[in-house]
């Protein structure tokens, strides 16, 4: 019975060629006879002439190498003799070794920068145990009948499927399936935090008593919240994160009993988290937990004035053999009873919950796999790279392939060697790529901290990330040595063992459509950049309709101090306070940060019209003199319009294009619905995006912050003489001198806010940019390398030609014609591709086509002066080879 080793020495013996072997014997045994009769003509002694032909042709014909193989070696053996041979061959080789290293290197390390983003904010689980185990609860229904303010999908009070439910409804679905799941929620909320420093604004979240055991998160040090932390009456407790516990307390070993002041009421820390956990949202950073049952004290802002709102997420942990099949059934069969006359249809969704509830308010997810894409194509391309470097290298070494191959290496022998350098030199880029990804990394964490949501992504390296860069490294190697290791096992012992000088530089056509193909594939790279660079420019270009410069921006939030909303005399005390710091020209109150998108509505009627809605907005006077826009009809708003004075309202030029078509609002009167008040358009200001700048001016109304309060906060807005920052201090110190404990950070200028605003479009466009300049680069490397190896193997033939009377122009023609020629197939074959493939980004540009012509141009102009100067260098050495040195090559 035959072995699996014996079967397997069959099976490599077909790669065997024993005809091919046996013309080789006799080719040699020829020419050592021949060599033999040579020196023994010319007088030299059998045992001399002999010896002579042995150094020549070696051993005596017949006597071949056998196979490693058949004297025993083992695959691991063997393989690692190929390794030390490789690595010794990459040591010979410097020049070769170093530029596809750096190639693989700065490819492994983008694609492994980017996948360690994708993972944080796609793959990561949250750290907690055995987090497979976690459920995320929503619902369904139509007719809806309740005060919600959590996430969802739909318009109420159609059919709408949402994730937060009630206080009550979530102790009901906790306690009837307590057998199935251990049920736990929790509310983000959004206040002013107190403790050792400063007051500042803080996420934080309420949560139920088992929001920690059903995570299974352990404290660092202290405890956790409980059930005794519910109780009517009990001292308010709250569980504060690592880094909020570094930043207030400086890592205090006693910070347990020290009080926080959230919201105006002093909590009691009583446990702190550890450092690896910050959250279930994996985009942000929660600072502090507190106990369900204080969601009145804390968030009495509920805009439905309801005293159960539906604003508590739901997670769940199955029990031990439960499924989520028998989960869902009794999470069924308890909402549709407590929801009876809340809504129809009601229905229990139940999705995987292990890297925490989907939350991406700045849509970054598409984006992200549009980058995927562009890694994947850079990696495309440096594979393209390193293939058409090794094909140059392995015709180099053809004779070297040549005489193995007749010292009896079989065909899977030299396919082996060839693979083995290819690992090598793709391991050794990967680790330099690591060293780049984690420079890459730095930068993306930085471009994310600046983004307006100021995201939290985690994107540390993991074994996820690691195990990516790793199998990218072998994937490249396995895709860069398929070709290279084919040809070395397609030589022809007969002709690699004739005269190097003879044999012509190879063709190397599979290298030419390789240099083709990454022409095609950074055609696409460059085009898109391109077009991301275009919707850049134009956002930056966009006149938002007020003046960005010399603007400081001072949020302020009162309500936060823990005191009912404030009266307009509080806000003229702060706008007072404010107009008398040095380098402030004049101040303004709005109350909406600008380019937010966060609107109220304001609904009114008109004689001969149905009821209608707008945005609506509560200013101080003066507010459109301190932004710079300009008032195109009327009067501006004044400190006289007061209580008792006649309700006056100013209105943008998109209301009037709306609702006065035809006709001066001046003096025409509204009629707000529910209220029944009338108010008089005494003005009417040019447009301005106040919604962001991507979005067009929509009609607004402003109301006079005297005659319509304000419930909340507010945003002023200062118009200085010299840099805004400088004046923050003194903003900082007037706001105080009004009142101590209201908190005022976050403090920005104009430009700081429409950079910000843009700033996904920043960071993607830089993250383009680099991988269509990498794709470029490597390209350009890709054709300088096939240039200058036609120039390497052709120097005898160019020395002939230089010789014969050939000019320097002659010479380097043909180089630069070649390849503009390649450039040319290049693009030719990408820019369908491109023209088909951008289509798929047109929602993220803004202001440019995806056909765009000129950017399509620019990038095809880039990619053939790429190409001139790729093959201009190998081109400048053709034309000045020494005829002398060149006819004495080989």
């Amino acid at each position: 019975m035959k072995t699996p080793r014996t079967i397997w020495l069959r099976i490599r013996s077909l790669w065997r060629r024993p005809a091919v072997k046996q013309e080789i014997d006799e080719e040699l045994r020829f020419h050592w006879e021949q060599r033999t009769a040579e020196n023994l003509a010319a007088g030299m002694a059998p045992e001399d002439a002999a010896r002579a032909a042995r150094k020549r042709f070696g051993n005596v014909p017949g006597i071949r190498e056998t196979c490693r193989d058949t004297r025993g070696v083992s695959l691991g053996e063997a393989t690692l003799q190929d390794g030390r041979f490789g690595l010794r061959m990459l040591r010979k080789n410097p020049g070769f070794t170093a530029v596809v290293v750096f190639t693989l290197a700065l490819g492994i390390g983008a694609g492994t920068a980017i996948f360690s983003l994708a993972n944080a904010i796609l793959l990561r689980s949250l750290p907690v145990p055995s987090p497979h185990e976690l459920r995320i609860i929503g619902w369904s229904g139509a007719d809806l009948n309740i005060a919600y303010s959590g996430r969802g999908d739909g318009d109420m009070p159609a059919h709408y499927a949402g994730y937060s439910v009630s206080v009550p409804l979530a102790r009901a679905l906790r306690e009837q399936c307590a057998a199935q799941a251990d049920v736990f929620g929790y509310s983000e909320i959004v206040l002013t935090a107190r403790a050792r420093h400063e007051a500042a604004r803080a996420l934080g979240m309420m949560v139920s008593d088992n929001f920690f055991s059903g995570l299974g998160v352990p404290p660092l040090i202290g405890r956790r919240l409980g059930a005794e932390d519910e109780r009517a009456g009990a001292a308010p407790s709250v569980v504060i994160s690592y880094r909020w516990w570094e930043r207030q307390f400086d890592l205090d070993p006693g910070v347990l009993g020290r009080p926080v002041t959230l919201s105006g009421f002093t909590f009691t820390v009583v446990g702190v988290l550890p450092r690896g956990f910050s959250g279930v949202i994996s985009d942000s950073e929660v600072e502090f937990y507190v106990p369900m049952s204080f969601q009145r004290q804390l968030a009495p802002d509920d805009p439905h004035a309801s005293p159960n709102p539906w604003i508590v997420d739901l997670m769940a942990r199955l029990k031990p053999g439960v499924s989520d099949g028998q989960l869902q059934a009794a999470l069924n069969v308890a909402f549709v009873r407590e929801t009876e006359g809340l809504m129809k249809q009601a229905k229990v969704l139940l999705t995987d919950g292990r890297a925490g509830p989907e939350k991406d308010p700045a849509g970054y997810r598409g984006p992200l796999m549009l980058l995927l894409g562009m890694v994947g194509l850079v990696l495309l391309v440096a594979c393209a790279n390193l293939a058409g470097l090794s094909l140059a290298r392995g015709a180099v070494r053809q004779h070297e392939f040549a005489v193995r191959a007749a010292l009896g290496a079989g065909r899977w022998r030299l396919i082996r060697q060839s693979l083995t350098e290819s690992v090598l030199v793709a391991l050794l880029g990967g680790g330099l790529g690591l060293v780049v990804a984690l420079w890459g990394k730095t930068a993306i964490s930085r471009l994310l901290a600046g983004s307006p949501e100021g995201l939290h992504y985690d994107i540390a390296f993991d074994l996820r990330v690691l195990g990516f860069s790793v199998a990218v490294a072998l994937l490249t190697a396995a895709l860069s040595g398929l070709l290279p290791a084919l040809q070395a096992a397609r030589v022809d012992p007969r002709a690699g063992l004739k005269d190097r000088a003879t044999l012509g530089a190879p063709p190397l056509r599979a290298g030419r459509l390789l240099v083709a193909a990454q022409i095609a594939l950074s055609l696409l790279l460059v085009a898109g950049a391109g077009l991301y660079v275009r919707t850049l420019v134009n956002l930056m270009h966009i006149n938002p309709g007020f003046v960005m410069e010399n603007l400081l921006q001072l949020p302020l939030s009162p309500e936060d101090a823990g005191k009912e909303p404030r009266p307009p005399a509080f806000f003229d005390r702060v706008l007072q306070s404010l107009a008398t710091i040095p380098g402030v020209r004049s101040v303004a109150l709005f109350d909406t940060v600008l380019l937010s998108g966060g609107w109220e509505h304001f609904g009114f009627a008109m004689p001969g019209r149905a009821s209608e809605q707008v945005n609506l907005s509560i200013v101080s006077e003066g507010f459109f003199g301190t932004m710079g826009i300009p008032l195109a009809l009327g009067r501006d708003l004044r400190p006289s319009d007061g209580d008792g004075a006649a309700k006056v309202v100013v209105v943008n030029e998109a209301f009037v294009r709306k609702y006065f078509p035809d006709r001066n609002p001046i003096d025409f009167t509204i009629t707000e619905t529910g209220s029944r008040t009338d108010w008089q358009i005494v003005g009417v200001c040019r447009d301005a995006r106040y919604e962001g700048l991507k979005t067009e001016p929509q009609p607004t109304a402003f109301f006079s912050f005297r005659q319509h309060p304000l419930q909340f906060g507010a945003v002023f807005y200062l118009r200085t003489a010299v840099p805004p920052l400088a004046l923050a201090p003194a903003a900082r110190q007037a706001v105080a001198a009004v009142d101590p404990n209201i908190p005022l950070n976050r403090c920005s200028t104009g430009v700081g806010v429409r950079n910000r605003r843009i700033q996904r479009e920043r960071m993607f466009v830089t993250l383009c940019g680099s991988l269509a300049a990498l794709a470029v680069l490597l390209s350009c490397i890709g054709l300088y390398g096939l240039m200058a190896y036609h120039v390497a193997r052709r120097t005898g033939e160019i020395g002939i030609r230089l010789a014969l009377g050939a000019t320097r122009r002659q010479i380097a023609g043909p180089i630069l014609r070649e390849a503009l020629t390649l450039a040319g197939i290049g693009l030719v074959i990408g820019l369908p591709l491109t023209l088909a493939l951008t289509r798929l980004i047109r929602s993220n540009l803004y202001g440019v086509a995806p056909s765009d012509p000129v950017t399509l141009g620019g990038a095809v102009v880039l990619l053939l002066m790429v190409a001139v100067i790729a093959a201009w260098l190998p081109a400048r050495r053709a034309a000045k080879v020494d005829p002398l040195v060149a006819l004495r090559y080989e």
